[in-house]
């Protein structure tokens, strides 16, 4: 049963007991017992240690126990020695003496003049300080800064004070106390100027409503330092604030800056009058009557300055320093004064604001600027300047108005009048003209076309092609360029002014004002002023444009006589179009430079035909008709014009289109078509008349005989026709005159134009032809109308005069 049983350490008190067990179990029990007695070494050594470390830190609490007691020993040592009964009698004695002393004679007067002397310097010291916090910004708050100015102020009356005390006495003192008293005397004067650099420095600053108390306080310093009334307060922040706008509106290097400086001295305006309404005369009055409650040196603020130890020193000063109450006027102003001292200022200052604003806005030339200046300008004074009572904001308004009008017509006219520069550019070039050059035109099929980039869009591509397609050559495009520079200025101005006319100024939901008066301001500020400056617009665009046409006009009749008139006509032509198609949008003006068409057509047209006709007037005269054998019909007429007329028509149109496709208007066609009427009905009817005078038969008979055989060898005829030369010569004339009808035909429709009048040169040579031919009606008839065919299907050839 022995053996069955689990060994229990816990009931095993000896080793014979633990042996009774079975092998394995006492093994298990040794296991046990060792485990145990592990875990019971693992707890002593845990609580060891943590015996070991109270131990240690009772010892050094022992340590310093130790060394506070004997700190603790000596300190009572010491107060011991100084309480015994010899010190004690010592420091009685002593008292007694000075109190003998402070009861008068020369002694008391010395103590109380180095007593002035000493807080004397440190009121320069103190006050220093508070200046610097008021400067640097040390302060928690605003108002608190202003503060420090009132307490500043305290501390310098308190110096006056002190100062009439010493220099009184300072006749009876050695040089070296003399000397002391001029330095403090040099250093409290420094002080006085830098404290009245701090208050102009508040004053100038402008605050919102809610935080006029700091204003207030920087007055009552004022005040208190200089002993002024509420009107000399008064007067001196009128004269502060208009100091400060007046500084404000120097001018300077960055336009930006000029800008933002008239803004700031608007905002000066306005806060000023508003300031001196909410302050005078209550709330300035009643600030200075509470500095003059209680005596100087029962400020409990003046005397918590440690450095000037009032406390010590006051029984020192005398009872003139001790009982000081400011003296200050603080009823002396009335409400009808401050408005009448109001009113003088504001008309001063608004004299200097235009003046400044007039001045800035003379440094600003970009229009746009002007208008975004006159923006923010109107949009703080409509915002404050109706906040002050009993002052009328649409007087000032109109003085803005005028000023930055002015300004605004002065540069539209500047901006306008730049287009002489086109003029000036048209007139370099002709005086420098250089045949072959200057008025070169580039084909658009050159080597160089094909060669450019077509990289970033084919931008230069698109342009060359556009260049040459309108024949804007270099000197073309320079006049143009500067034009089309022009006009994006005149653009920006047109839009800035419709930008004006849709502005509106009733967003100041504040400000409650009647109908009437936001009507009225709408329509100064976004109907008239737009207006005004539109009429001057105008106005100015229909000069500059009269000047131009002007100029261009007594250029054109100053090169008349020049052997480059053709090509100058060309030039001016072009500039006139490419006026013409970017002219603005004025009735007025799109009348410019027509008057000027005309004339060039008619130099163009005379140019452009002119070796045409000469060549062609030689081949007037004709002695036999080529192409006789090409005669269809019965009778046989013509159906193909000489030779000589395609060529002419041919050459034309080449000179047409070396000159250029683009000059080729429907109206420059017309022009050119009455001239060539005109010029080959009068070459015509010359040759006929000439032919007839001098006998053509007689001056050609003998060179000729073989080719009018050879011309009428399709024509057969009896022997007494071929040997009577009258009839021969009879018969070439009538075949001429033939050829040359349906040439005056054909070209009767290649130069067709409406509303011919009713004595056009060409009709008349036909029917002066028609007259020295014997045609019937029928064949009349069918050669007008073989002419017409011709034109018909050949005009694509001639596709500038068709």
């Amino acid at each position: 049963m022995a053996a069955n049983k689990n060994l229990d350490p816990t009931t095993c008190t000896t080793a014979a007991e633990a042996f009774k067990y079975p092998l394995p179990q006492v093994r298990q029990f040794h296991r046990s017992l060792t485990a145990e007695l592990d875990e019971k070494n693992a707890r002593l050594r845990t609580l060891v240690g943590g015996s070991y470390r109270q131990l240690l830190g009772t010892a050094e609490m022992i340590l310093q126990m130790r060394e506070d007691i004997g700190d603790a020993e000596e300190r009572l040592g010491r107060v011991g020695k100084g309480c015994g009964r010899g010190v004690i009698a010592g420091m009685a004695s002593g008292l007694g003496k000075l109190q003998n002393k402070a009861r008068g004679g020369s002694a008391a007067e010395e103590m109380g003049w180095s007593a002035r002397m000493k807080v004397l310097d440190m009121c320069g010291v103190v006050a220093g300080k508070l200046l610097r916090k008021n400067l640097d910004g040390h302060t928690e708050s605003t108002d608190e800064k202003e503060r420090n100015l009132v307490l500043a102020a305290k501390v310098l009356v308190l110096s006056r004070l002190l100062m009439k005390s010493v220099v009184e006495s300072a006749s009876r003192r050695s040089a070296d106390e003399k000397t002391s008293v001029d330095n403090v005397k040099r250093k409290v004067d420094s002080l006085r100027r830098k404290f009245s650099g701090a208050i102009k420095r508040t004053l100038e600053r402008t605050v919102a409503d809610s935080k006029r108390d700091g204003l207030v306080h920087a007055l009552s310093a004022y005040s208190l330092a200089n002993s002024s009334g509420a009107k000399d307060v008064l007067r001196y922040f009128l004269r502060v604030r208009g100091d400060a706008l007046a500084l404000t509106l120097e001018p300077t290097a960055d336009p930006k800056q000029d800008s933002q400086a008239i803004l700031k001295s608007l905002e000066l305006y306005t806060q000023t009058m508003l300031d001196v309404q909410a302050l005078v005369p209550r709330r300035l009055s009643e600030a200075l009557a509470s500095l003059k409650t209680k005596p100087l040196l029962k400020d409990t603020a003046l005397r918590d300055l440690e450095g000037l130890r009032i406390d010590v020193c006051e029984k020192w000063f005398g009872d003139e320093i001790s009982f000081f109450i400011p003296y200050i006027r603080h009823d002396d102003i009335e409400a009808e004064y401050a408005v009448s001292m109001l009113q003088g200022w504001a008309k001063k200052a608004s004299e200097v604001v235009l003046e400044g604003l007039t001045k800035t806005l003379e440094r600003i030339a970009e229009f746009k600027s002007v208008v975004d200046l006159r923006t923010e300008i109107l949009e703080i004074w409509i915002k404050e300047g109706g906040k002050a009572k009993g002052f009328d904001p649409s007087v000032f308004l109109e003085g803005l108005r005028k000023v930055i009008n002015g300004r605004m017509v002065q540069l539209l006219e500047s901006r306008v009048s730049k287009l002489h520069l086109v003029a000036t550019e048209i007139e370099a070039t002709l005086g420098s003209w250089s045949k072959g050059i200057t008025d070169k035109h580039e084909s658009l099929w050159d080597d160089t076309m094909l060669e450019t980039g077509i990289n970033n869009g084919a931008a230069l591509f698109k342009e060359g092609i556009l260049a040459r397609t309108y024949g804007r050559n270099d000197a073309v495009s320079r006049a143009f360029r500067g034009y089309q520079i022009w006009r994006h200025l005149v653009d920006e101005i047109i839009v800035v002014l419709d930008q004006l006319k849709k502005q509106r100024w009733d967003d100041d939901l504040e400000d409650i004002e009647d109908d009437l008066s936001l009507e009225s301001r709408n329509t100064l500020l976004s109907t008239e002023d737009p207006q005004m400056l539109q009429d001057h617009l105008d106005e100015s665009l229909s000069k500059a444009y009269r000047a131009l046409h002007e100029k261009m006009a007594s250029l054109i009749a100053a090169y008349d006589d020049s052997e480059y008139i053709g090509q100058i006509s060309v030039y001016f032509l072009r500039i006139v179009r490419d006026i013409r198609s970017e002219l603005p949008k004025n009735l007025s003006l799109q009348t410019f430079g027509l008057s000027l068409v005309p004339d060039l057509h008619d130099r163009l047209s005379k140019q452009v035909s002119g070796p045409s006709l000469e060549v062609f007037g030689m081949k007037l005269a004709r002695k036999r008709v080529t192409g006789r054998a090409l005669w269809e019909g019965d009778p046989e007429l013509p159906v193909q014009p000489s030779p000589s007329s395609f060529r002419f028509l041919h050459s034309l149109l080449s000179d047409m289109a070396k000159t250029g496709a683009d000059l080729w208007s429907p109206t420059a066609v017309r022009a050119l078509k009455r001239h060539l009427r005109t010029q080959l009905a009068l070459r015509w009817m010359a040759t006929l008349k000439t032919q007839e005078e001098t006998g053509s038969a007689q001056v050609n008979g003998h060179a000729t005989n073989g080719e009018v055989e050879a011309d009428h060898e399709a024509s057969p005829k009896t022997v007494e026709q071929e040997d009577d030369p009258k009839i021969i010569e009879h018969d070439n004339n009538q075949d001429i005159l033939k050829q040359t009808l349906f040439d005056v035909l054909v070209l009767q429709s290649a130069l067709d134009v409406p509303e011919l009048s009713a004595g056009d040169v060409l009709k008349v040579l036909e029917e002066n032809i028609i007259s020295k031919i014997n045609l019937d009606p029928g064949s009349r008839k069918r050669l007008q109308q073989a002419a017409k065919e011709y034109w018909k299907r050949t005009s694509l050839l001639f596709g500038l005069l068709s």
